[in-house]
């Protein structure tokens, strides 16, 4: 399960379907309507819910995990820019006109 910046549901929300659904015994339809998301979205946080998956899982995938990708691409693009403002330098800064 992966957390992403507009999910609608969070650990709390799934946790609360949850609740709600056994305890309560509130149907699918009503969950819906209560946290503005479709049915298959109640489906999925029930199914994940049944597994004691309410938090996201952390991601295996290091390269995007961690801040170093987001810094050597930095360095990358900063260089290019570097390297582009270092052309255009040499090109028009000359001792002698034309």
């Amino acid at each position: 399960m992966n957390m992403h910046k507009n999910t609608r549901l969070t650990p709390y929300h799934r946790e609360e379907i949850w609740r709600l659904y056994n305890k309560d015994k509130v149907t699918v339809t009503s969950l819906a309507l209560r946290f503005n998301v479709s049915r298959p979205t109640i489906y999925k946080a029930l199914k994940l819910c049944r597994h004691k998956l309410f938090k996201p899982q952390l991601s295996t995938n290091e390269r995007y995990k961690t801040i170093k990708y987001g810094i050597k691409r930095l360095v990358k693009v900063e260089k290019s820019i570097e390297a582009r403002l270092k052309r255009q330098a040499k090109r028009y800064n000359k001792r002698y006109p034309g």
